[in-house]
């Protein structure tokens, strides 16, 4: 194996080529690109039931047909390469080796490696004693010096190594980048109160990606102890650049996660924790919801009422679900904890009753910050007292669904009460009745229809293609309209001059063109102005008055197909007389104008009914209904 050419899997090659991994699949089953035969690689060997190709011809089939998104595919497939039978601690191993002495490794001895690392690790502190007890094949130092190359610097090469085939071998997911945004907002709060200045961050309990995401910001990252686990996350954070130390005095932030843990052992790390705490120390804890915030029963409640009566609770945090990949249903608890002089009210809240544009980090921030100040001194955003005694009681939550922070009785009255009249504006206004009067005809005898392509070879329709817009081009006070079919409801616009200048040779609509999209599924609308720009990959259709069917009436058709992606040309119509046409368009534009204002009737109504409820709820308006008889 040690002369075995590199080789990529499914997987990688969808990383490589930045897609998703359906579209290698898709790629192997279609093997004409841009009218040409080019077969998809085949495959050289499999190992766990597991397809491997070729690097060398992967990214040479993917130069020649010029798939995937990634311009520098071959750059960037040495760092894909995994060997097999490599596990991820060893890669990290030699990667900091290599980081820390920026030696290839690729021609080196055993002996050399082992004075490389005594000369970079004299104590033995992160990976001396993994360099002498390890033999690696010549392919595996070979791959870690092609991804340093392949990789702006070790920090973007370990990225890639935890992105990894090595890193999906283990099977173990982490946290989502927006529970580390939230950790990281709660923890930099925690070290902002101990010391403007920053304090170290305290590695506690199981190894965590987390601690390495938080100490970025931390004055340096303590790792007391001389467990694997602990040495392999030393060697993590020299690879970042990360200073770390055995001990330091405080203030200094403790972070604990046991996330993934039994729920017995995340009590007893929580409870050693609590007790450990000294003064100007804080601790961050994140676990799941179930163990922290939730009701427990029997010795596990009784065990976490012990830890809790210390007193050391200041703010217990349930985080939306989504937020662990490898359990996305379940929802994650977040605790903030410092010595016992704090009063017998931690303030709580459930972050799940917020939506994502309610929940602003800093805010959170600010609430921790306030929390920690005790006496308050603040109002609070999200966060919510609640009563020690309670919590400590059988069968007792800490954070009680849905607890948000009380909200104190509004002063903009007026604000509500315009709103709640500007929705009735509307919904007060009477619905004029739509009506069409429908007669018996004189019948036919073939029921003649055409399909779009057989109109357009007919020439009784033109399709133009519409044009890619920049979103940077944009102008909210132009007065060129920019059309898209998928988004009927939103119209962008260009500054007029712009509209000239950047987009001379795309096409505009005329009156009555009807703008489509084929995917994800068929729609339309018909443009009534007329000189407004399509944004691609809406098109449009021009309809000449000798195609026997008008522009709403294919609009209506198109926008009732099948939920499904087809291709326009399929698409067929009814072919109608000349005064039959004019008839059903005159009826669907007044049907179009009915349902509009059925809308408009609607969205109001909802808009009333928000309205009624949060002015209520302010103290601010009081109602009386009025019925019409």
């Amino acid at each position: 194996m040690a002369g075995a050419a590199p080789t990529l899997t499914l997987q990688d090659i969808a990383d490589l080529a930045r897609v998703r991994r359906p579209v290698v699949s898709m790629w192997r089953k279609r093997p004409r690109v841009r009218g040409q035969h080019v077969p998809f690689p085949d495959p050289v060997e499999g190992s766990g039931g597991m397809e491997r190709f070729r690097r060398e011809d992967i990214v040479e089939w993917l130069e020649r047909t010029g798939r995937g998104n990634n311009a520098e595919a071959n750059l960037d497939a040495p760092a894909l390469s995994v060997p097999d039978d490599v596990t991820l601690d060893e890669l990290v191993t030699w990667l900091c080796l290599a980081a820390q002495t920026g030696e290839e490794l690729a021609e080196t001895t055993p002996d050399q490696r082992i004075a490389l690392a005594r000369g970079v690790d004299p104590d033995d502190r992160v990976l001396l004693r993994e360099v002498e007890a390890s033999r690696p094949a010549t392919c595996t130092l070979r791959f870690i010096d092609d991804l340093i190359e392949a990789s702006y610097g070790p920090r973007e090469a370990l990225d890639r190594l935890e992105q990894g085939r090595a890193a999906r071998a283990l099977g173990t997911r982490d946290l989502t980048s927006d529970a580390v945004d939230l950790v990281h907002a709660v923890a930099d709060a925690c070290a902002l109160h101990l010391d403007p200045e920053g304090v170290p961050l305290v590695h506690v309990g199981p190894a965590s990606n987390v601690t390495l995401a938080l100490a970025e910001t931390s004055t340096h990252l303590v790792v007391p102890g001389d467990t694997p686990e602990l040495r392999d996350i030393r060697r993590r954070a020299a690879i970042r650049s990360i200073e770390t130390v055995d001990d330091a005095a405080a203030p200094n932030v403790r972070l604990l996660s046991a996330i993934g843990r039994p729920a017995g052992e995340i009590l007893d790390l929580v409870d050693n924790l609590v007790l450990d705490l000294g003064e100007g120390e804080l601790a961050v804890v994140i676990g799941p919801a179930a163990v922290l915030c939730d009701e427990l029963q029997g010795e596990q409640e009784r065990h976490r009422a012990q830890t809790l009566r210390s007193e050391s609770l200041v703010v217990a945090l349930r985080l939306p679900r989504g937020m662990w990949r490898e359990a996305h249903r379940q929802a994650l608890g977040l605790w903030v904890c410092a010595t016992g002089k704090f009063t017998q009210r931690p303030l709580v809240a459930d972050l799940a009753a917020f939506t994502r544009d309610e929940l602003d980090l800093g805010d959170l921030a600010s609430d921790v910050t306030g929390a920690l100040a005790a006496p308050w001194s603040r109002a609070f955003r999200y966060l919510r007292p609640h009563d020690l005694p309670p919590i400590l009681s059988s069968r007792a939550v800490v954070v009680p669904r849905g607890v948000r922070a009380v909200r104190l009785a509004t002063t903009e009255i007026e604000r509500h009460v315009a709103v709640i009249n500007t929705a009735t504006l509307v919904t007060s206004e009477p619905i004029r009745p739509f009506d069409v009067l429908a007669e018996r005809a004189l019948g036919a005898m073939l029921l003649r229809r055409r399909s779009l392509g057989e109109l357009k070879d007919l020439g009784h329709v033109r399709v133009l293609r519409g044009s890619r817009i920049d979103p940077g081009h944009i102008d909210l006070a132009g007065s060129v309209a920019v059309l898209s079919a998928t988004d009927p409801q939103g119209i962008a616009r260009l500054d007029p001059f712009d509209a000239a200048r950047l987009y001379q040779r795309a096409a505009r609509t005329d009156p009555g063109d009807v703008v489509f999209a084929e995917r994800p599924r068929p729609t339309a609308r018909v443009d009534n102005l007329g000189g407004s720009l399509v944004a691609s990959p809406s098109k449009i259709l021009r309809i000449s008055s000798q195609a026997g069917i008008g522009p709403h009436a294919v609009a209506a058709i198109i926008n009732r197909l099948l939920n499904e992606p087809t291709e326009w040309q399929t698409w067929n119509v009814p072919i109608l007389d000349t005064t039959e046409v004019e008839r059903l368009e005159e009826a669907l534009v007044a049907a179009a104008d009915h349902e509009t204002l059925l809308r408009r009737h609607l969205d109001a109504t909802r808009d009333l009914v928000t309205a009624m409820i949060d002015g209520v709820a302010a103290g601010a308006v009081t109602l009386t209904t009025r019925t019409t008889q």
